[in-house]
């Protein structure tokens, strides 16, 4: 069986983020790997790409919050004899509410796949880039990872873990011809924060529909923010500035203030 180059792999590629990230790769002519839960509409999204852009794309439906998903995913794209040039893991959960009244077993499914399977899918693949000496890797954050999140606890500590294990790894890989670059969206319009308005009933005041980024634009900055091998990236200069400026405050006084963000309209 030929080897395929060149190809790019996106979890969470179904919908919003994940789907233009798909598009604007297409569009560069690269073969891809589309990966996510729902079989129906990720074989739609891949039919619409291969009618507009003439490329070839396998689809795998898995749940990446189970464990072991990461290794089959692997293993899948081995058996098809495709060389991973990209990694894209854009696929994540949040849970929105107080952390002692979630359900039993969801936290650790957002966590297995926000954490522990991006962690495998970096060993794994990474391991290939660096003994070919090519690759590059996204992985995607949050604003939510750059100071404790009341009400989003699991959340955003789970995402302040992929900012920093993202910016060590990029370091690890530096010198092998590997790049990692880590994305950092704020609310953005997709299906990811519109679960968490159906869950939350009356969202916080910070996730306004009105404000958020649209997802286009959003996985340009991404497509950009690899390319240019740029080890981290806020998405929006407001987003930013708070990111930045909460450094210089007290923890105690951040965490109020990120509290009041996150109860303010919703509570």
């Amino acid at each position: 069986m030929k080897i395929t180059k060149n190809v790019a792999l996106i979890t969470g590629a179904s919908s919003g983020i994940g789907k233009e990230f798909a598009d604007l790769l297409a569009a560069r002519k690269h073969p891809l790997v589309l990966v996510a839960r729902d079989e129906a509409r990720l074989s739609g999204v891949a039919n619409e790409l291969r009618r507009q852009h003439g490329v070839e794309v396998w689809t795998l439906a898995i749940d990446l919050g189970r464990s072991g998903a990461a290794r089959e995913l692997f293993e899948f794209t081995n058996q098809h004899q495709l060389e991973v040039e990209l990694l894209l893991n854009n696929a994540g959960i949040g849970l929105y509410g107080e952390h002692s009244a979630m359900a039993e077993g969801r936290i650790e499914h957002m966590l297995q796949l926000n954490i522990a399977t991006l962690c495998d899918l970096c060993q794994l693949y990474g391991a290939e880039m660096k003994a070919r000496k090519s690759g590059r890797i996204l992985n995607v954050a949050s604003t939510a990872a750059y100071q404790p999140t009341p009400f989003f606890a699991a959340y955003g500590a789970s995402k302040a873990f992929v900012l920093n294990f993202s910016e060590a790894l990029a370091m690890e890989l530096a010198d092998h011809g590997v790049s990692v670059s880590c994305l950092s969206p704020g609310p953005t319009d997709t299906r990811f924060f519109g679960e968490i308005d159906a869950r939350a009933g009356k969202p916080p005041a910070h996730f306004s529909k009105a404000d958020r980024h649209d997802a286009r634009s959003v996985a340009e900055l991404g497509i950009k923010t690899m390319f240019s091998g740029e080890l981290s990236t806020i998405v929006g200069a407001g987003n930013a500035f708070r990111a930045w400026s909460l450094r210089f405050a007290p923890r105690s006084v951040v965490a109020k203030i990120a509290k009041s963000m996150m109860t303010t309209g919703g509570r």
